[in-house]
C-alpha cells in the first residue's frame, strides 16, 4: 500500500507522541543503572587496576561513564553591548566608578 496523506495521517497518530518517554527505553535505562549501583566496588577497582598500567586509558573510561551521569552543557553565547566611549569620556567613567568603590 502506498504511502498517502491518509494513511500517513492514520501512522502517525498511532506512533509514540512527542515529549512521552518510551517504556523500553525506561526500562532499560533503569535496569543500567541498577547495573551501575550494584557493581560500583568492582568498577572502582577495575579502574584502580587498569590506571596502574595505563592512567590516560582509566582517565578516558571514567569520562565515558560520566556521559551517562552528568547531563550535557550546552554552549551559550553572551553577547554585551558595548558604549562607544571617547578618550574623555572613557576618562571620566573610569573616575566615577573608582569614586563609587572608594565611597563602598
Amino acid at each position: 500500500m502506498p504511502f498517502t496523506k491518509e494513511t500517513a495521517s492514520k501512522a502517525g497518530s498511532s506512533s509514540s507522541r512527542r515529549g512521552i518517554p518510551n517504556k523500553a527505553t525506561s526500562e532499560i535505562r533503569e535496569s543500567y543503572k541498577l547495573l551501575i549501583e550494584n557493581n560500583l566496588d568492582n568498577m572502582t577497582a577495575w579502574l584502580k587496576s587498569i590506571g596502574k598500567e595505563n592512567p590516560e586509558k582509566a582517565f578516558d573510561i571514567l569520562i565515558k561513564m560520566s556521559d551517562f551521569i552528568v547531563p550535557k552543557l550546552s554552549r551559550q553565547e553572551l553577547k554585551i553591548e558595548q558604549e562607544k566611549l571617547s578618550p574623555e569620556e572613557r576618562t571620566q567613567k573610569i573616575a566615577q566608578l573608582k569614586k563609587k568603590l572608594l565611597e563602598g
